[in-house]
């Protein structure tokens, strides 16, 4: 492939995904189920960014004022770019889409490269996968901006493992399952388990050396991203996590044979029965993957979404992302039988036609974003640990604040008497409450404790988790360092891996 021929198909892909997300670019962001959490997230990353917090863990203005810990537990990859758009003056709507159209787009070049390395059809994969049912569900439905830049790291990561246990593969395949950590961590985990797995497992079997450079990309993938990990897996109990896990969020409610959940959504079983359908014809390890990520996705495998860590993913459907990769990565390298190209094409479009029609229903149902942008009610799940939870509405999980509204906002409380007071701050212990040089104990859910007279400040500090979680991301980036510029590597891989061929799978 040339370099002129490599920038017109990239500039190709542009223009498919300028079509793609037209409609959005002229119509929205719509009211797509996380429309209001996009917003709220969007805006004060950005707020945050361009005064010269890079990393806002803290979004200050949620739940009312109060205040959130948002991103000590939501991954920040897609809210940088967000976040950046926005700080560097476009409106928040527009910095939703212009990050919607610029992972689109990177999906859409990951995907060119990972079939050009395979040689099969590599331009006509990328707007497949681009342009494929979930994919376009998972932006303009769900409104799920994390899970939608995920499918940027599916074609790196394998085009990764294909390469191992050559040291560029060990590199991509650190930094792109790092990233997908801190992008989505719900399909970082059914990832390991249905891509990285198998196919691991696969050139393991084509070569012995692949396991130790795989298990070393793993962790090294994981130490770069301890900087979000660490906090994010040790502060749960800071926040309101149960309702992370309630009925509607457990994965084994949503199997084909659970009592109607999924069957409510047949475009879902359609969509997995027809993308193994179009995989079958390659009989090869993608084939497998899909039907093992399938069968996962319909609740046909005993037991699994009842086993940590699966029954953390939520929603098992998740894992169309994934199955809709593996279906493309495995169609052009065969001529599939035309019984299972007509049912797989036939259940693909059944997906299309259930999907759009309600993609444009909510590109066109207004937004109340006056009363976002005055609540900014965050996702519940973050408010603070004691919170009574009947005070959220089930309609649309927004909470009632009204009993702290009256609460003074600020850093400092001049007390005059003795008593309880409270401050507008939720509970987290990244706050330190001071009187003079003493710290003063607090309790939940928003800052409370008995005061003497004096002068109250709040303070900021740098819990332990943050700290010890950037060491060990820092130590992660100079042993991947280590092992670019190692020569004892190099020494004893280089050779036999150049002479090694493999061929696509």
């Amino acid at each position: 492939m040339t370099i002129r021929n490599g920038v017109w198909n990239v500039g190709l892909l542009a223009l498919v995904a300028l079509v793609i997300m037209l409609p959005t670019l002229l119509l929205g962001p719509g009211d797509s189920h996380s429309v209001s959490y996009n917003y709220i997230w969007t805006s004060q990353f950005g707020a945050e960014m361009a005064k010269g917090n890079l990393y806002p863990r803290w979004l200050p203005d949620s739940f009312e004022g109060l205040g959130s810990p948002t991103f000590y537990f939501y991954p920040p990859i897609t809210f940088w770019l967000a976040g950046a758009f926005d700080a560097f003056g476009l409106s928040t709507f527009a910095a939703i889409n212009m990050t919607g159209l610029v992972v689109l787009l990177l999906s859409g070049v990951a995907m060119y490269h990972w079939l050009s390395e395979r040689g099969t059809y590599p331009l006509l994969g990328a707007i497949l996968y681009m342009a494929a049912p979930y994919h376009l569900m998972d932006f303009y439905v769900r409104g799920a901006l994390a899970e939608f830049a995920a499918f940027i790291w599916y074609p790196p990561i394998a085009l990764a493992i294909t390469r191992l246990p050559e040291r560029r593969g060990i590199l991509l395949l650190t930094l792109s399952y790092g990233g997908l950590i801190l992008t989505h961590l719900p399909m970082a985990m059914l990832t390991g388990f249905f891509l990285i797995a198998p196919l691991g497992l696969h050139r393991m079997m084509q070569d012995r050396r692949v396991f130790w450079p795989l298990a070393a990309s793993g962790a090294l993938a994981i130490s770069l991203a301890a900087f979000y990990l660490l906090p994010a897996l040790t502060l749960q109990d800071h926040v309101s996590s149960q309702l992370l896990w309630g009925p509607w969020y457990r994965p084994s409610s949503w199997g084909l044979l659970a009592p109607g959940s999924l069957l409510q959504v047949l475009s879902i079983p359609a969509l997995v029965i027809g993308l193994i359908s179009l995989s079958l014809g390659a009989r090869s390890i993608w084939t497998l993957i899909s039907l093992i990520a399938g069968l996962a996705a319909l609740g046909l495998i005993p037991f699994i979404w009842d086993i940590p860590p699966f029954s953390r993913a939520q929603f098992p459907w998740r894992l169309l992302g994934l199955i809709e990769f593996a279906a493309i990565t495995a169609m052009p390298s065969c001529r599939p039988k035309p019984i299972f190209l007509g049912l797989g094409m036939g259940l693909t479009l059944f997906a299309y036609i259930k999907w759009i029609p309600q993609s444009a229903e909510y590109l066109t149902k207004p937004v109340p974003y006056s009363r976002i942008a005055r609540d900014l009610p965050d996702a519940v799940e973050y408010l603070p640990a004691g919170f009574n939870t009947r005070f959220i509405r089930e309609v649309d999980r927004w909470p009632d604040l009204s009993a702290w509204r009256s609460i003074k906002a600020g850093d400092e409380l001049a007390v005059n008497r003795a008593g309880e007071v409270m401050m507008r701050r939720a509970a987290f212990p990244i706050w330190r409450v001071m009187r003079n040089n003493e710290v003063v104990p607090y309790q939940g859910p928003v800052i409370r404790f008995h005061a003497r007279p004096g002068h109250y400040r709040v303070e900021r500090i740098y819990i332990w988790q943050e700290r010890v979680g950037a060491i060990i991301s820092l130590g992660g980036l100079l042993l991947l360092w280590w092992v670019c510029r190692s020569r004892r590597y190099l020494r004893s891989n280089h050779l036999s891996s150049a002479l090694k061929i493999n061929k696509p799978s």
